[in-house]
């Protein structure tokens, strides 16, 4: 087995301010919010001990969806814009606080790319480049979800570099913990979450005509 050194990040003297990625958006679609209440609440010990990976899906409502974005990335607070975007505190931990994955999604039936915006909690079609048709069909052939949502996770990776030298380990470990988030949301909520061991590539790098993003991870979610 080969091992690939990522190298050992370490902090810039100082920031290498980073233009993000203009999205190229179109339609926003309003997320509902997560309602306390709204599941059953289980303790942390309960939760970890029932959460299990299911690969049975029906389709997510508007309002699981919400709640599953909610409870796992929404940005929560905003915080100093040296690095030349603002850094964020959202659910889950990330490298600087900088969060540089975006989610992309495609819904059962749908032939679009929406990105998941952490600020406003909505969803923005993506007038994308790569069709998520093919990404579907390819994502299918490794675990059968026909009515699932399909979840890409996708890595500015000149985000991480604007503060760190290496910066592709914490990319990925951003990506692990995202992941695990997502999943024991998913639990919480009573939905089914199953990770796929794929990156999203070659469709995530396809996406825009802008360079600088990279597939780091899959997942599909149901209900």
């Amino acid at each position: 087995m080969n091992w690939f050194d990522l190298g050992n990040p370490r902090p810039l003297p100082a920031p290498d301010p980073y233009i993000p990625i203009v999205w190229p958006d179109g339609e926003a679609v309003p997320l509902p919010a997560w309602q306390p209440g709204s599941v059953d609440e289980l303790s942390f010990a309960q939760l970890v001990a029932r959460r299990r990976t299911r690969r049975s899906f029906g389709k997510l409502k508007s309002e699981h969806l919400g709640a599953l974005l909610d409870l796992s990335c929404r940005v929560h607070q905003t915080g100093e814009a040296s690095l030349g975007f603002p850094i964020t505190r959202r659910p889950t931990p990330s490298a600087g606080a900088i969060h540089p994955i975006h989610l992309l999604l495609i819904n059962p039936g749908e032939a679009t790319w929406y990105r998941y915006d952490a600020f406003t909690h909505a969803l923005k079609a993506v007038k994308a480049n790569s069709d998520p048709r093919e990404a579907r069909i390819a994502m299918e052939a490794i675990v059968p979800a026909a009515d699932a949502t399909l979840i890409v996770f996708a890595a500015e990776v000149g985000k991480v570099a604007a503060r760190y030298a290496h910066p592709a380990s914490l990319i990925w470990r951003d990506a692990g913990v995202l992941l695990g988030f997502l999943a024991m949301s998913a639990e919480a909520l009573d939905l089914s979450f199953c990770p796929l061991g794929v990156t999203g590539e070659p469709w995530v790098s396809q996406l825009l005509d802008e360079v600088g993003l990279v597939g780091v991870g899959v997942a599909f979610a149901g209900s």
